[in-house]
Parts: structure tokens; C-alpha cells; sequence
């Protein structure tokens, strides 16, 4: 048994969870995630493979696990993480095909408050009544935090605390909002919550994603509760005809690759006066970039090269909304252990443009050999 099983096998009796990502070829799944259940026969365990846009579930006990893992992931994903109720471990794989672990932290869990999460107070507080959470599997049916979730609940607080910032002295008394890859919609629906039951304002939400079944079980949810005010639609933010009216804000967390860019140039195109997003699985420059100057030192090693190429798609984007009149802050939306995507793009509308970001940007993309996909679709703008 290699050391990753072991160390899986280990934490079984503890674990939050397991992601395994960064696959070494593309004949799997992209992402693999690993989480403990709640059934008659005792504990259990929920893997999920994301395989192109679609999720693939499956409920395996812990021998059952391990066997798969063994067969089917051991030493097929460059990185793995395990999260137990008082640890987390980043482990790397490699070249000899074995994993190291690269880092390691303590786990503060609901209970045990430390430091400045002693008087840290939520704005979602737990028992507070959201029962689309209680379907989504974040709040028990009495609105008490499912321990299995608590990353999930600290996450949703993360973003409603970064909207409220935005929307604390805003006076508006309706608002029109998009949310581009929604997913399973948690944060889509706690912003139906924030503005029409925490600020009590006329709201409509638009979600779109890739997923139809995705797509189904959100509106089911949210006609169950009779939000009106929010719907679903299967859609790709690329090619699909989208919302034509009026729009003042617009979300996109964890849109995939360029998926995001096509978000942002509709927000730019709609005059959105709020923007959030959180890119997720930046390939485009990675793929494209060649030497040509002094970012050359760091395209020698592939996880540095991923890593800049991101951060640099990241910066052009910010490049890009300055120039055509957006103020854009770049911060941290969640923990690096709950996802290593946690940058967010959040901006602000202000009407001032100019060009030279969009032509430094420009002198990369010459210099480096690769294209920019928000650069091309704002050429006329």
C-alpha cells in the first residue's frame, strides 16, 4: 500500500474530506473529492469524479474506498489533500510515482474557537432560518451546521460578508443579478437570501451553468420555497443567447478557463455596476506562453509555470476592467486549504476609461506568444 493509501486509511475514522486534482493524464476525471456520510449501516463515503462538465457520484463504504482509491487514483493526480477534523496535508507526486507531503496545518473546527475566530461573529449566523440550505446539506433541518459542511458554511459567510462590504451604504431598492456557472448554487441562493430577506429588496436572479440535472434540482428548490424572484437555466456563457435587459451585478465563482472572460465581457458589455468573480482552471496561457523575456525564469518548472500563468491571466483581466472604467480590488475569498482558487476579481463601476492597460497587455501577449480571450472580445469596447 503506497503512503497516500495509507495515509487516507488512516484518517478514514476523522476525515473532512479528500480532494485529488491535477490529473497526470486526461483519460479520468479532472477532480476527484472524497466525503464522509451519514448512513443506516454507519459510516460511508461520498467520491465524486468531475468528468468534462458533468459530476459522477458515487456511495462506497470504507473498505469499499479504499480498494477503488487503491485501483482507480493512487498516483493518477499530481496533488491530493486530506482533510481530517484536526488536520489538513498537501501531498505532491513524484516523478518515481510516490507522494511527499508538502504541508500541513492545524484544523479549527466549530467548537474550538482560537485566536481572532474567538469573537468572529457571522452575518449567516448558524440557526438562522435559510431552509434552501437545509436541502443543500449545510444546515441540519433545525438551521444547525452540518459538521461534514462547516468549510462550505464559512465559505457562504466569506461571501456575504464581501457583498455586504460592497452593499452596505448602496440605496438601491431593486437589484438584477447574474450568476454565470452556478453550480449547486449555494452562494447563488444566499444571495437571494441577502438581498430579499437580510436588506428586503425586489431581486432577480438569473443562474446559468452547463449542467441540466444541476439546472432542475436548483429550481426545484427554489420553487419549493417560493422564490420567485430566482431561476435556473442550462446555458454556456460562450455561445448561448443570454439575459438582454438590464443588469446590475454579475457573479461568476469558479467559471472554467474562458468561461470566465465571456462572463466579464458581458458584464463590461451590460455596464454591470458590480462584478465578482473567482476564476478557476486557467489552461489558456499556460498552454500558449513561449520565452521571450524576463518572466522566462518562471517557465522552467511546470507547477511554477501553472501557477504565473494564472496570476498573469488574472492581472490582464484586472488590466482589462480598469481600462474600460472599473475600479477592481484582487482578494482572498477563502482559505487556500478549502480550495486553491481563492482569488477573487471584485469591481466596481466607475465610468472612468483609459488604455494602457489594455495595451501593456498587449506587449505581453507580443512578446510571450500567447493570446488573452477578454483582450480579443473587448477589442471594440
Amino acid at each position: 500500500m503506497s503512503r497516500l493509501s495509507q495515509e487516507l486509511e488512516a484518517a478514514l475514522d476523522t476525515l473532512s474530506k479528500a480532494v485529488l486534482s491535477q490529473p497526470v493524464d486526461k483519460t479520468g476525471a479532472s477532480k476527484v473529492s472524497i466525503r464522509p456520510l451519514q448512513s443506516r449501516g454507519g459510516r460511508a463515503f461520498q467520491v465524486e469524479a468531475i468528468r468534462g462538465t458533468q459530476a459522477f457520484h458515487q456511495n462506497l463504504n470504507a473498505g469499499q474506498l479504499m480498494e477503488l482509491f487503491q485501483q482507480e487514483l493512487d498516483g493518477r493526480f499530481r496533488q491530493a489533500l486530506i482533510v481530517t477534523e484536526t488536520e489538513s496535508a498537501q501531498f505532491t507526486l513524484k516523478t518515481n510515482g510516490s507522494y511527499r507531503r508538502t504541508a500541513s496545518a492545524a484544523v479549527q473546527r466549530p467548537g474550538s474557537p482560537r485566536g481572532n475566530d474567538r469573537e468572529k461573529r457571522y452575518l449567516l449566523e448558524e440557526g438562522e432560518a435559510v431552509p434552501a440550505l437545509v436541502d443543500l446539506g449545510v444546515f441540519t433541518p433545525d438551521y444547525r451546521i452540518v459538521k461534514a459542511r462547516y468549510d462550505k458554511y464559512r465559505q457562504i459567510n466569506r461571501f456575504v460578508e464581501l457583498i455586504d462590504q460592497a452593499f452596505r451604504a448602496d440605496p438601491r431598492k431593486e437589484i438584477t443579478i447574474l450568476d454565470f456557472g452556478c453550480g449547486k448554487s449555494y452562494l447563488t441562493f444566499i444571495l437571494y437570501h441577502y438581498f430579499a430577506v437580510k436588506k428586503g429588496m425586489a431581486v432577480k436572479i438569473i443562474g446559468y451553468d452547463l449542467k441540466k440535472d444541476v439546472v432542475e434540482h436548483c429550481n426545484a428548490i427554489a420553487e419549493k420555497y417560493g422564490y420567485t424572484g430566482l431561476s435556473f437555466h442550462h446555458a454556456d456563457v460562450s455561445r448561448d443567447t443570454l439575459y438582454d435587459q438590464r443588469v446590475d451585478m454579475v457573479v461568476s465563482l469558479h467559471a472554467c478557463d474562458t468561461a470566465t472572460d465571456y462572463a466579464l465581457n458581458y458584464a463590461v458589455g451590460k455596464g454591470a455596476d458590480y462584478i465578482f468573480s473567482v476564476p478557476c482552471c486557467q489552461h489558456e496561457l499556460n498552454a500558449a506562453m513561449k520565452k521571450g523575456g524576463e518572466l522566462d525564469v518562471f517557465l522552467r518548472h511546470g507547477v511554477v509555470r501553472e501557477r504565473m500563468a494564472a496570476l498573469l491571466t488574472d492581472e490582464i483581466r484586472t488590466l482589462i476592467l480598469e481600462d474600460l472604467g472599473y475600479t477592481v480590488d484582487v482578494i482572498e475569498f477563502t482559505d487556500l486549504e478549502n480550495s486553491p482558487k481563492n482569488l477573487m476579481l471584485r469591481a466596481k463601476r466607475t465610468g472612468r476609461r483609459s488604455h494602457a492597460g489594455r495595451d501593456l497587455a498587449r506587449s505581453l501577449c507580443a512578446r510571450y506568444g500567447f493570446t488573452q480571450t477578454l483582450l480579443e472580445l473587448t477589442e471594440g469596447l
